[in-house]
Order: structure tokens, then sequence, then C-alpha cells
């Protein structure tokens, strides 16, 4: 089924709905994270696991894609509450967070201004990410894209992309299957308990004695109805996507990347890459 434009702007509404509930566990699922667990541990925490992701991130885009790599313009994806922008902040000159929700912008503007950090501008985000100007050094952007459907998360995909300079370099991570996925086939279902001829002669026999009787029963009964009570709307749940990296893998061929490389991820059953890459120098 193609995704409509309404199903889109209702997917940036959960997400507002989810930031105002929760926000910093929105970004990242862990209990300690919750509103009603955070303290000065546990934001310490938080914000230590994203300096330990874009340091993994640069070490892995030097040690396989460009040694030489030392960005000066960085684009964070999906920043939320800032918690890979402010350490992407220490190493580039300038940062650009991009995110749908208004609630996580105003949360990663208070993080910012917390950490004397001047160097990271935030933007509304949209399909197009209009609101961003010129090209990259590294674009960047991490358990996000799984969130979002998959015919408008690719859209997003090929513009990230795009918004890599020649020379530059993208770390775009994406999920390709679900927990339920298995590569070897279910087991095959166990055999019916075998039944005595005698059991199933009397079953034949018995059946259209019984069968009647016990619906004439039935009709005879009055159903008592079921109390009512009042329906809790549940908040919206963090939907989950798989992408192909067939189609993916072809916008990085279309877009002159030279050099590739993956990293398996894996969240809760849910399988995924990093893709680490470098766009060829010429335009």
């Amino acid at each position: 089924m193609t995704e409509t434009r309404t199903d889109a702007m209702q997917t940036d509404s959960d997400w507002e709905h989810l930031a105002k509930a929760d926000a910093y566990w929105a970004v990242l699922t862990h209990e300690e994270f919750r509103r009603k667990n955070l303290n000065e541990q546990s934001r310490a925490s938080f914000f230590a696991s994203g300096e330990e992701e874009i340091r993994d991130t640069f070490a892995a885009l030097r040690a396989q894609v460009d040694p030489a790599f030392s960005p000066q313009r960085a684009l964070d994806f999906g920043c939320g509450v800032g918690r890979l922008s402010l350490p992407l902040s220490q190493r580039c000159a300038e940062v650009v967070g991009v995110d749908v929700s208004d609630t996580m912008l105003r949360e990663a503007a208070a993080n910012c201004q917390i950490s004397g950090v001047r160097n990271v501008t935030l933007v509304k985000g949209d399909d197009e990410l209009s609101g961003v100007g010129g090209l990259f050094d590294l674009v960047h952007t991490y358990i996000v894209l799984q969130h979002v459907p998959v015919e408008r998360g690719t859209r997003i995909f090929r513009r990230l992309v795009e918004l890599v300079k020649p020379g530059g370099c993208g770390a775009i991570h994406i999920t390709y299957a679900s927990p339920v996925f298995r590569c070897d086939p279910p087991p095959e279902p166990p055999p019916p308990p075998e039944r005595s001829r005698l059991n199933l002669l009397a079953r034949a026999v018995l059946r259209p004695i019984v069968r009647p009787i016990r619906q004439r029963l039935l009709a005879r009964r009055v159903p008592t109805p079921a109390p009512t009570r009042p329906v809790k709307l549940s908040a919206p749940e963090m939907q989950m996507n798989e992408y192909s990296l067939n189609v993916l893998f072809r916008i990085l061929q279309d877009a002159r990347v030279e050099r590739f490389h993956t990293q398996f991820t894996n969240h809760g059953g849910w399988c995924g890459v990093q893709l680490f890459f470098r766009k060829d120098e010429r335009k």
C-alpha cells in the first residue's frame, strides 16, 4: 500500500506525543532514562552513550573509509534531545541537528545552553530537509530511520546521501530484518494424537445425536451483557520498519559512493547495519 501524506504527518505527530511524554526514553529506550528515573547520574549516562557512539563512528570512518577524515560541518538527522549533536559539536566547527519534534528541538536547545555549546543549529525536519542549507563533510543518523515508514524513509535516505559533499562521508543506520525473521524454515508441526478405531466410531455415531441437543440448550440461555468500562487510549507506539538493502545500495552507487563499509547492529532482535561511506571527490 502506498503511504499517503496524511500517514506521514501522523507519524510526526506520534513522535511529538512520545517526546512530550518521555523525551529521553523515546531517544534511548532504557528504563533508567524514563522521566521518573532521570537524575544527574542517569543524564550523565545518557550523554556518555552519545559520546561513545560518535567516538566509535569516527574510528570506523577513519579505519575503514577515509584515514584523513576530519569533518568541519556535520548533519545529525533525528537529533532528538542532542545526544549525538553535543559530541559532534566537540569535533566539528558547525553541526546542524534536525528533528520532526518541536519538543525534542526545545530540549536539545536547552542541553546545548547548559553545556555552553554555541556551534549547533537546530532545524525542524521534513522529508526534503528543506530547512537545511549547503552540503556536509559528515551526514550522520543513528536508530532513527527504523521508526520511519519505508517509502518515506527511503526518500529521506536518498536526500541524506545527496547532502554529503564530494569527498565527504556518511554514517547512516538502518534496520533490515525483524526479530521474527529466520533464515531456516519453521519446524514441522507435531502429528495429531492417534485415536483408537473404537473412539473414532463412537464419535461418528454420537456426534449427530449430541450436536442438536447442545444447540437447543445453548439457544435457551440468555447472555449476560458484559459491564461497560471506559476505554483507556494508549500512547502511540514506536513503529519499527525493515528496509531493502538492495534499494539503499543502489542509491549509494548512483550517488558515486567510492568507499563503503558496514557494521552489523542488533537492537532487541532487530537486525540492522551502519553504512559508512565516502563520496567520490568529483562533482
